[in-house]
Order: structure tokens, then C-alpha cells, then sequence
């Protein structure tokens, strides 16, 4: 198995003797393996120091909030993280069952958002809302992280640059509806059996913001696995009527997200 960081004493110690199997589906900055062993099915989150603080310090605040992984053990070392969860049982919302079968699937990303807007959030410390959500991609477009050939040809047509997303997105944002937001509430960070919904994964940009962000980002991944005619319907089980104009501006802001 090849690692791109130096395992932790602990990390070590607790795959001993394990099977570990490396994951690439909705992974970036982190490389994560599963982890069998005679106590069960684990994921192994490995990154450079920083990367896995947020994810770690929301999971445990999140603890009986949401269902979402256990912690097992976190460790760190002078450049490294590392954070070992329990595994959530069923199956990606996007796997082959729901594929074949959208409507059950749309079924369960409602329950899913009902779960997420259960989340109260009057004690929240996470703030995730757009101000903060500019700052990213203010700082991806500064730093040269997002280049015009990532961008949709339809996008580049009417803006003509990463500067003139970023003036039109500064010049036009709105005001929050406040709510609990997973942060990236996409079909293979949802986890279900058959017909009920079991759980999330990928926590690390949760925290109080804007409810179309989410929804945004849903219907994205909607259209690319099931297909653009199951959006409507997403809508209508959430009894939402969608505002096209704050779903497209964050449409928008995630061309310029890494």
C-alpha cells in the first residue's frame, strides 16, 4: 500500500494486521483508505497538518446532532494529520441501486435535508456563510488556484474572466436564510439502505449557512446522476419553491471552488 505521508505510532498500531483498500471517489486534498479488521470496517483520513482539524472538531460536535461518522482516534504530528472514523453502513445514494432507481433515491435526499435542517443551530460555532464562502474563492482566484479553461464555456462566454465572477458574485450577493448546512451535500456523501436514509459523510465545510447552498449543490448533483428531470421533483418532496436566482448564483461560486 502506498501512503504519501509517514504514518503515526498510532495509526500504525491500530491497521496492524488490517486490510486496507484506498478510496478515490470525492477525495482532494486527503488520501483515505478503507480498514478492515476483526472489529469491523474504518476510514483512515490522512492529510497535511490543518486539513483535518475542521472535519475532526465538527464530528465531534455534531456527536448525536446528525448521523454522521464516529470518531475512532485522531492523531497529528509536526505536518501531518490523521483521523480514523467508523464507517456509515448502506450505500452512496449515487451507487448503481439508486441510479436504477431515482425515485427511492430523491426519497431519501429528503430525508436527508430533514435531518440537516433538524440541526439547531443557536450554539453553532461553525460559520460557513457567504462572506466566508466568498473569502475561498476570492483566495483560489487570487492565488491562480482556478484557471479559466476550469470553467464552463457558457460561463466564460457571459463573464469573460475568473475577475468578473468574482466583482459579479461580490456586487450581487444576498442575506442568509440562516440554517444548518452539511457543506457539500452531494449524492456520494449520503449513505442509505433501500429505501431509508442512514447517514453523512464529509463534514469538514458544515456550519451555519445560507439553506440554498445546499440545496444548490443537491440539485447539481441530482442532475449529473439521475438526470435533470428528477430536479423538479426534489423540489416538490422538500414542498420548496426554488429561487432560481440565489441557486444559480452559488451554481456560479462553486465554478470557482478547487
Amino acid at each position: 500500500m502506498d501512503f504519501n505521508y509517514k504514518l503515526s505510532d498510532k495509526v500504525l498500531a491500530f491497521i496492524e494486521k488490517a486490510n486496507l483498500e484506498e478510496i478515490s471517489i470525492g477525495c482532494s486534498d486527503s488520501q483515505v483508505f478503507r480498514i478492515k479488521n476483526e472489529k469491523g470496517v474504518f476510514f483512515l483520513k490522512i492529510a497535511k497538518k490543518g486539513m483535518l482539524t475542521s472535519e475532526y472538531e465538527k464530528l465531534k460536535w455534531l456527536n448525536g446532532k446528525l448521523n454522521v461518522p464516529k470518531i475512532v482516534l485522531y492523531d497529528d504530528t509536526n505536518d501531518t494529520e490523521y483521523l480514523i472514523t467508523e464507517s456509515v453502513s448502506g450505500e452512496m445514494v449515487c451507487s448503481q441501486y439508486y441510479l436504477n432507481n431515482p425515485e427511492v433515491g430523491i426519497d431519501v435526499i429528503a430525508q436527508a435535508f430533514k435531518q440537516i435542517n433538524d440541526v439547531d443551530i443557536k450554539d453553532c460555532p461553525f460559520n460557513v456563510s457567504i462572506d466566508y464562502k466568498l473569502s475561498l474563492v476570492e483566495n483560489n482566484v487570487n492565488n491562480n488556484l482556478i484557471h479559466v479553461e476550469d470553467l464552463k464555456e457558457e460561463t466564460l462566454k457571459k463573464f469573460g474572466s475568473l475577475e468578473n465572477i468574482l466583482k459579479f458574485l461580490k456586487d450581487n450577493k444576498f442575506k442568509d436564510e440562516y440554517c444548518f448546512s452539511h457543506g457539500d451535500a452531494s449524492l456520494p456523501n449520503m449513505f442509505a439502505s433501500k429505501d431509508k436514509f442512514i447517514g453523512f459523510i464529509d463534514v469538514g465545510e458544515c456550519g451555519i449557512a445560507d439553506k440554498w447552498f445546499d440545496l444548490a449543490i443537491c440539485e447539481k448533483s441530482i442532475k449529473r446522476n439521475y438526470g435533470e428531470q428528477y430536479i423538479s421533483k426534489f423540489y416538490e418532496k422538500l414542498n420548496i419553491i426554488p429561487e432560481r436566482d440565489k441557486i444559480d448564483y452559488y451554481l456560479l461560486m462553486m465554478e470557482l471552488y478547487l
